[in-house]
């Protein structure tokens, strides 16, 4: 191969690379687009001052003097900003699009937000609190795109425990139950950080009360999505909105006109009855229903009986 034919395949390979990744990226939604272009902002950031990541990067000997902000900013940090940061993108952002798809785009932000900063709290805490057995714990610097992956891994393994997932991008399976187990050892063991164990912490607490999310106040999320700088950003197609997710928990207008079959238990509440019925009550329904399209069935044969009767005696009546 020549080197013009060996240019036009690289310009070809780059092209197509470049098609690939504009694809990609316009199919994410709105919120995993977001802390996607934040973690390589600093990166780049990064890059080019390499001083960013010792900016922000959370650890007890400069967090808890005076340094708070590292808490909420070490999350979209990772050491290296090349292969470590490209591995944990792919890893996690189809993560982040089923919970953004799931709960809409301003509640996945706040949970990215809330979830990173408790993490990084919880670990600069057990950092400082175990430095006393373990000094070089007060020194160690805590980051973590990967922490928002280990989040998922918990919710996968607590909520399916007898399923399988793959090892990061590694062609192995491994059980959800032992899953989050093998992360977290493999990850603090390269970082020697408890970030991950913090991770594990707040991963179980969500599982607890992740139902709460469905009595948030969806005309308070809605007013989150018209404040300023959102409002900007509603309309565009990869913004999931709060109208969405309520969507799959409530009917919409059209399904309401639609001819619904009404259960025993939803004929009682519509009688004035409480909505606690016993089960006596469900099943007297259930025999009254089965008994009127008996007859409703039983009345049409009793008409046709009548009438062969009136024609037998009177047998006149058949030719007239």
């Amino acid at each position: 191969m020549n080197s013009e034919q060996q240019d036009s395949s690289n310009q070809l390979a780059k092209a197509n690379l470049e098609q690939f990744l504009r694809k990609w990226w316009l199919q994410l939604l709105f919120g995993t687009k977001l802390v996607i272009g934040i973690s390589w902002l600093f990166g780049f950031i990064d890059l080019l001052s390499n001083s960013a990541f010792y900016l922000f990067s959370n650890s007890p000997e400069q967090t808890i003097p005076f340094q708070i902000q590292r808490i909420f900013f070490s999350q979209f940090f990772t050491i290296d900003y090349t292969i470590d940061l490209l591995l944990a993108i792919i890893c996690v952002y189809s993560k982040f699009e089923e919970i953004e798809a799931k709960y809409s785009t301003v509640i996945f932000i706040i949970l990215i937000l809330a979830i990173g900063s408790l993490t990084q709290l919880v670990c600069v805490l057990l950092q400082w609190a175990l430095s006393s057995i373990y000094s070089p714990f007060y020194e160690i610097k805590a980051y973590g795109l990967w922490n928002y992956y280990i989040f998922c891994v918990f919710q996968e393994c607590l909520n399916a425990p007898n399923g399988q997932s793959l090892f990061l991008i590694f062609p192995m399976q491994l059980k959800n139950q032992y899953y989050p187990i093998v992360l977290i050892i493999f990850f603090t063991l390269i970082q020697q950080s408890l970030t991950f164990v913090s991770t594990g912490f707040v991963s179980f607490a969500f599982y607890l009360f992740q139902n709460h999310l469905n009595y948030l106040h969806h005309a308070n999320i809605e007013k989150i999505e018209k404040s300023f700088p959102l409002k900007y950003f509603t309309e565009r197609n990869d913004f999931k909105k709060i109208q969405n997710y309520q969507d799959q928990l409530e009917p919409s207008v059209d399904a309401r006109e639609l001819q619904s079959v009404e259960t025993p238990p939803a004929k009682l509440t519509s009688q004035g009855n409480p909505q606690q019925f016993r089960s006596s009550m469900v099943l007297s329904e259930l025999q009254k229903e089965m008994n009127s399209k008996e007859n409703e069935c039983e009345q049409p044969n009793q008409d046709e009986d009548e009438e062969k009767k009136q024609n037998e005696s009177n047998p006149s009546a058949q030719f007239e």
